[in-house]
């Protein structure tokens, strides 16, 4: 079994959304600008949602960037067509602007193509905003605040921040956006956007784009993790429930756990893990209970383990999906003192 260690396996760490599905589909291109590799979803309203990103790899900035998005049967038969911008007005000379289109509610789409439609050459739109101190908080959702400084000489009307998520493909899996606000020149102005969590997502970046300026995009380091599943009240006993004063080698030993998921209106599938491990860290057995959380209420799972030597051990627990991303942190670990 993969080592059950939550570094940054921000592998997140997360509970699942309503992702459906996600297609590597080819770039499209034209000249030097292109529509990298898209990912799709299937929201709660039956929409399907396409996301992606737009390169410039020209040496002027381009606006009016148009892509098409056709949403498809299994067969390949154009359900619908729709075209849409990217959020940025102006993507910079090697730089990259985002899109999010939206397919009508409809259970026959299934697939999804993109081609760039069209585009213009643009004039430049200073990059004299900056953004710093900006905090990534990840538990249910995602929370993300930043400061933004107007370091123009024009105020900075309707400012807006998008918040970028990024699989381990670096394709664009989620997009935040901030209300529209005015930053007078020299000021900051502190954002906070609330988004929903793709457990796909790896990396996080930000940009912010007003009427006049724009800043560079950047990535988010600052990362507080918070996990949606909390493991308590972790016991030995014997398959009855009573509790051994020593543990017979050979004997069934019942480990058993409360867990609870902190998401409500929401389903999660789950994998309870116990290891347990001699005092000089060998790893004795693993073993595992599935199941399924289908509200916020705590319930008990237990697995069992058999010893076949004496000796001092120590039990770990963890709560993963079955993708392996982590669902919480180590339980309280419990020692055991086994007799033959």
């Amino acid at each position: 079994m993969k080592s059950i260690v939550l570094a940054f396996v921000f592998a997140m760490m997360l509970l699942t959304t309503n992702l459906a599905s996600a297609q590597n589909l080819p770039p499209s291109t034209s000249i030097d600008v292109k529509v990298l590799p898209a990912y799709s979803y299937k929201a709660d309203d039956g929409t399907t949602v396409v996301l992606g990103e737009v390169e410039n790899d020209m040496a002027s900035p381009v606006n009016n960037v148009s892509i098409g998005v056709s949403f498809e049967d299994d067969n390949n038969n154009v359900i619908e067509y729709k075209t849409g911008t990217t959020l940025l007005q102006v993507i910079p000379a090697g730089g990259k602007g985002q899109f999010m289109i939206s397919s009508k509610a409809d259970s026959s789409i299934t697939q999804v193509s993109v081609k760039l439609a069209g585009f213009r050459s643009s004039p430049d739109k200073p990059q004299v905003l900056s953004i710093s101190n900006g905090i990534v908080k990840v538990s249910d959702g995602l929370l993300f605040s930043v400061n933004i400084k107007n370091n123009g000489a024009l105020t900075s009307a309707n400012t807006k921040l998008y918040f970028i998520s990024y699989d381990a493909f670096q394709r664009v899996v989620g997009i935040g956006v901030s209300e529209p606000i005015n930053i007078d020149s020299g000021k900051q102005a502190q954002v906070s956007i609330s988004d929903t969590l793709n457990p796909k997502a790896r990396s996080y970046a930000v940009v912010a784009e007003s009427d006049s300026y724009q800043s560079k995009i950047s990535g988010i380091t600052n990362i507080q993790i918070t996990l949606p599943v909390m493991v308590s009240n972790t016991v030995a006993t014997d398959v009855q429930g009573n509790a051994y004063s020593s543990i017979p080698v050979g004997s069934q030993v019942k480990i058993t756990s409360n867990i609870r998921y902190a998401i409500g209106n929401s389903t999660q599938p789950f994998v309870y893990y116990v290891e347990v491990k001699q005092f000089g860290g060998q790893v004795d057995f693993i073993g595992k209970y599935e199941g399924v959380f289908l509200d916020t209420n705590a319930q008990s799972v237990s697995v069992i383990w058999t010893p076949q030597s004496s000796g001092s051990y120590y039990i770990e627990t963890y709560v993963w999906t079955p993708d392996d991303i982590p669902l919480s942190s180590a339980g309280t670990r419990i020692n055991l003192a086994l007799v033959q």
